[in-house]
């Protein structure tokens, strides 16, 4: 597997070995990225962001805009008792459909108390690992890191 030649990527993917006592060329950085940020492939079934706590609630900020579809179905489901979870919808709607609804919701917000609003109170009351750890809802700390399993 080739090097990571950025010393940042670098730090995050030494430490996220050490996480998972693996070796380091063993995990590959994304091409793209998930909320700003690279993440970091173990496998074909393992997924991982590596944050500083900057970057983790950047992160989190940038997920809350990015779910509000999966947040608005899982707070109506609590409220009411319903069992179901969001997730159902995905095999039933197009990715296409599920944008467009978020970019609804978040026209909604923009005109009440805006973005902004929603994503402190959220990280406020520590939703932070529930928005960018799908797999677990855990945040780790580990060798300055805050990791997080993504699948």
């Amino acid at each position: 597997m080739q090097g990571i030649q950025d010393p940042t990527l670098f730090q995050k993917q030494q430490a996220l070995a050490r996480f998972l006592n693996v070796d380091p060329d063993s995990l590959a950085a994304s091409r793209g990225s998930l909320y700003g940020f690279k993440a970091f492939f173990h496998g074909n079934n393992e997924a991982y962001l590596v944050l500083t706590d900057a970057e983790a609630t950047t992160a989190a900020e940038h997920a809350v805009s990015e779910k509000l579809w999966f947040i608005c179905l899982e707070t109506l489901f609590a409220y009411f008792d319903i069992d179901a979870y969001p997730s159902d919808v995905l095999g039933r709607m197009k990715t296409k459909e599920i944008r467009r609804v978020n970019d609804e919701i978040k026209t909604l917000l923009h005109n009440t108390s805006g973005m902004p609003a929603l994503q402190q109170k959220m990280l406020s009351c520590g939703n932070r690992k529930n928005l960018l750890a799908d797999y677990d809802q855990a945040e780790y700390f580990h060798n300055g890191y805050f990791i997080y399993r993504l699948y």
